[in-house]
């Protein structure tokens, strides 16, 4: 027998539906080291971190946009400068970001209205999570569900 629970969408917060304790790095490390990363964690977005804090954002998409092409170049030149540049020079600054207490529908708004594909979400100044589309998606595969 299947239990029907009903959820009430609209009381739902940031707190319900993102990622936890998200893999960060910090603004030295090398574009390649990103690379790498997101490959292995089959993750699309890296928040930055200097000294605790957040500093930036570095996305699958400006990864890609920055990469030398390995059709035009030789893999050592892509090398070189994928392991020669800090995420530092492509990550975005100035982030919007959200709290674990904004209801998800305010973050879903932002998200959509801004075409982005994710918010850091912060208690005071500490990072402790992420909201991304996917988790969105995850939320509304299970409301559909319920």
């Amino acid at each position: 027998m299947r239990y029907h629970v009903t959820v009430d969408a609209k009381a739902l917060k940031v707190r319900d539906v993102m990622t936890t304790d998200p893999l960060t790095m910090a603004p030295e490390e090398s574009l390649m080291e990103a690379l790498q990363t997101m490959r292995l964690r089959s993750i699309r977005r890296i928040p930055i971190m200097l000294d605790g804090k957040l500093v930036g954002l570095l996305t699958e998409g400006d990864l890609k946009r920055a990469e030398p092409s390995t059709l035009s170049d030789t893999q050592e030149h892509f090398t070189q400068v994928m392991e020669g540049t800090p995420i530092s020079r492509i990550m975005i600054e100035n982030l919007v970001t959200t709290s674990p207490d904004t209801s998800l529908l305010e973050a879903a708004q932002v998200l959509w209205t801004n075409k982005y594909g994710a918010l850091p979400v912060l208690e005071g100044e500490r990072l402790v999570g992420i909201l991304t589309d996917n988790d969105l998606l995850g939320a509304l595969v299970r409301l559909l569900e319920a």
